[in-house]
């Protein structure tokens, strides 16, 4: 009997079956997570479009800047202390307790601080967008600041300890209790007001959730983590700050530069929250993926925290550009599907948008690895550079070309940003995706486009039909080999997840 030579020795091999398993779990992850984020905007939009059915483009558009403003803050403040948590837990694995105590005292701090300075600046938000009682609005809007803000310290010690099905179940819970309440205010109290309202009652009841799951016992910090934390949490806040910017410059100047066409921004934020929507669920491969690529690089295992990333970017791919193709070819009959007839001119608006929409998964990536990295700095401070070019596209065009100037100005810093931190990434880690994988997407993408483009169809028919190209791309990369089982395997939401 002949004997093969051994190519490998045990530890070569027993290192092979740990980057399997490793990354087994975070596609895993990156798969159950991607499904219930994408459960979340299902039942979150269908809460939307109750509201801008209901509230018409006027009043949608009042609700839609209030709430641009909350979540420019919320989302800010929110990748602070909470992922440092997530990065200090994962990567030390010790102190866990103290850690959690840490994070909740300053982040709750942090929020309470932020809740007092939207409050006292409520009359001049007011002013600057030109909202008849905004005032009172952005105070409502304010209080859901202190609760939000314990709830996202569970959330990060939750990725910290990469428990994704229970944070998979808190952002549907989240999403379900938004979409009950619309649906009591629809009987009751229909207004901007109790739209807010509800937003806050869905923040107190999440984190009545994750309070049972990881309960922390005390508020009393230990000042030996509070400079771990910050120092990792302030580069973190900064990324934030410039992508909620970038991400707003838009919508903030539309309203301020075209004053008295409340009508205009009501299907500008109509379309624009549809557009974002794939675009923000895919964002959650940047979540499971910081703390993995942070262990990763801990312990100096660079090979395994490339095939994380570009496994990462691999996935951003496959999903998101059929799904933005499809929003590009059928916008106006994606809106009248959700809004109805009278939101049919935000039409216009969407194939634009999407493209901002389908470059942050990206962005978010490419900054998370960046961090990851040990260069948390760097991904914020390219972005603060593109601000001020944001800024002028927006302040020129705008009161041109009205919301058309907006989605463009939009699309334009979305796509900028995604190539220059693609550049800084691609020197820091070669390659961001294989030349197959590249090729089998365009030669997939020409396939279901040039099947998508000849569809006609109107209602429901239109959600049959976008379906099936769907499974047409998918087909096409199965035949050329792109997707094989292995690919499917983090999808069996069965499976455990024990770290």
């Amino acid at each position: 009997m002949r004997i093969r030579p051994q190519c490998k020795t045990m530890d070569d091999t027993v290192s092979g079956q740990r980057v399997i398993n490793r990354t087994g779990l975070v596609a895993r992850g990156t798969a159950q997570n991607v499904f219930s984020r994408g459960c979340v905007f299902g039942f979150g939009y269908l809460a939307t479009i109750i509201l801008a059915r209901g509230l018409g483009p006027v009043e949608y558009g009042v609700y839609g800047v209030i709430m641009s403003v909350l979540l420019w803050i919320e989302q800010t403040s929110r990748f602070t202390i909470s992922p440092a948590a997530a990065i200090l837990i994962s990567r030390e694995g010790h102190n866990t307790s103290a850690l959690q105590q840490t994070a909740l005292f300053l982040n709750l701090n942090l929020f309470l601080l932020l809740f007092v300075l939207l409050w006292s600046t409520a009359p001049l938000l007011g002013y600057l967008f030109g909202l008849h009682g905004g005032a009172n609005l952005f105070r409502v809007a304010a209080l859901d600041l202190p609760f939000f803000g314990i709830y996202v310290v569970y959330y990060g010690v939750l990725q910290g300890r990469r428990e994704f099905l229970t944070i998979g179940a808190a952002d549907v819970l989240y999403s379900l209790i938004k979409l009950a309440g619309i649906l009591v205010l629809l009987a009751f109290w229909f207004s901007v007001p109790g739209a807010l309202i509800v937003n806050i009652l869905a923040s107190v009841g999440v984190l009545l959730f994750v309070i049972t799951r990881i309960p922390i016992k005390s508020l009393r910090p230990d000042y030996k983590l509070v400079r771990p934390l910050i120092r990792i949490a302030l580069p973190l806040g900064l990324y934030m700050l410039a992508l909620q910017t970038t991400a707003n410059l838009d919508l903030w100047f539309l309203k301020m530069l075209n004053p008295g066409r409340e009508a205009t921004i009501g299907l500008y934020v109509a379309a624009r929250n549809v557009a974002m929507a794939p675009g923000v669920i895919l964002m959650v491969v940047s979540d499971v993926l910081l703390p993995s690529i942070s262990h990763a690089l801990g312990e100096n295992d660079v090979t395994l925290a490339r095939r994380y990333f570009q496994g990462g970017v691999r996935f951003l791919c496959i999903i998101g550009f059929p799904i933005a193709l499809l929003f590009m070819l059928t916008g106006e009959e994606i809106i009248v599907l959700l809004y109805s007839n009278s939101f049919r001119e935000a039409g216009i608006y969407l194939p634009i948008l999407v493209l901002y929409s389908i470059s942050l998964p990206f962005i978010d990536l490419f900054a998370s690895t960046l961090s990851a990295r040990g260069q948390p700095l760097l991904g914020g401070a390219t972005l603060c550079l593109i601000i001020p070019l944001g800024v002028v596209i927006n302040s020129l065009i705008i009161p041109s070309y009205g919301g058309i100037g907006a989605a463009y100005a939009s699309a334009f810093t979305g796509l900028l940003a995604t190539v220059a931190l693609g550049v800084l990434v691609y020197q820091r880690f070669g390659s961001l995706i294989r030349r197959r994988t590249f090729f089998n997407l365009i030669l997939a993408i020409i396939m279901m486009s040039g099947i998508a483009s000849q569809a006609t169809v109107t209602g429901l028919w239109l959600a049959i039909v976008s379906i099936g190209c769907l499974a047409i791309y998918v087909l096409g990369l199965v035949l050329v080999g792109e997707i094989t089982s292995e690919d499917l395997k983090p999808f069996a939401f069965w499976r455990s997840t024990a770290r």
